[in-house]
């Protein structure tokens, strides 16, 4: 067994050497072993005719669309990602020569631990360790339309819970609120926790006026159920349009908030 049929049988995933043509010419066992049949010889559109497997088509018609990237800059090494069911495979392309004639080199491992910790991670990088909810940094990541309209919500005299029941208390009526919230609002709206006592919703294809109408029935019911311990909130809201940054609508429907919540307070007094 030469030096070289040792290298290719023993890499630890998928390698195979093809012509660029796309005819295979070299395939390790682990190539093998993914296909019911020989594969010597054959294309991927011939691999694609001969399978009824609509995943492994699938997952075909992407190693097909990075072979062709892979050709189309036959100077560099292309690394591409496929996915297959729930496996991800990272696969590595370049071309090479042999006895005067190039081929294509494609080696391919399972990467599939390493995507599920980043997928994981990164879960836990956009919601909020207390409540659940998605947080500051899920928000500033998000992409707007102009159907969009932001929300700044910020609870009313939270610091008297705090000061008379305690911080833990706090604690769970923070999350109590949010779930409450949360599970008020449709699929495609959303709510971050921003700050200590401070959230924004994002509402999709919703009028301003119904906003402050279901924002405000929502509002009451927080007050009359005792379990909130007297709890209630202010808000101010913003429009997004194409003239307008997330900074800006934020800063905008703040102060709108607060022009809302000294409006409130000076209603109580």
């Amino acid at each position: 067994m030469s030096l070289m049929h040792q290298v290719i049988q023993s890499f630890p995933g998928l390698m195979a050497v093809k012509k660029l043509t796309g005819e295979h010419v070299v395939v390790n066992e682990s190539y093998k072993g993914f296909f019911p049949f020989d594969v010597h010889g054959l294309t991927l559109d011939d691999i694609i005719d001969k399978i009824e497997d609509k995943d492994v088509i699938d997952l075909l018609l992407q190693c097909k669309a990075n072979d062709a990237a892979a050709l189309a800059e036959p100077d560099k090494m292309k690394t591409s990602i496929e996915t297959f069911l729930d496996t991800s495979f990272e696969s590595v392309r370049y071309i090479m020569q042999e006895g005067g004639d190039e081929f294509m080199a494609l080696l391919s491992w399972d990467i599939t631990e390493k995507v599920n910790t980043a997928n994981k991670l990164n879960a836990r990088l956009q919601h909020d360790d207390l409540t659940g909810i998605a947080n500051k940094s899920a928000l500033m990541q998000r992409t707007f339309n102009n159907n969009n309209t932001v929300v700044y919500l910020d609870l009313d005299n939270f610091k008297r819970i705090n000061d008379t029941f305690g911080h833990l208390k706090g604690d769970e009526m923070l999350i109590k609120f949010a779930l409450f919230i949360n599970n008020q609002l449709r699929d495609k709206d959303t709510i971050y926790r921003v700050g200590g006592d401070e959230f924004v919703l994002v509402f999709e294809n919703v009028s301003e006026a119904k906003i402050e109408q279901r924002l405000s029935r929502i509002r009451s019911c927080v007050e009359q159920d005792g379990d909130f311990l007297g709890m209630s909130f202010s808000f101010g809201m913003r429009a997004m349009q194409q003239d307008i940054s997330l900074a800006g609508a934020l800063d905008i429907a703040d102060k709108q908030l607060y022009i809302n919540k000294k409006k409130r307070r000076n209603l109580r007094v």
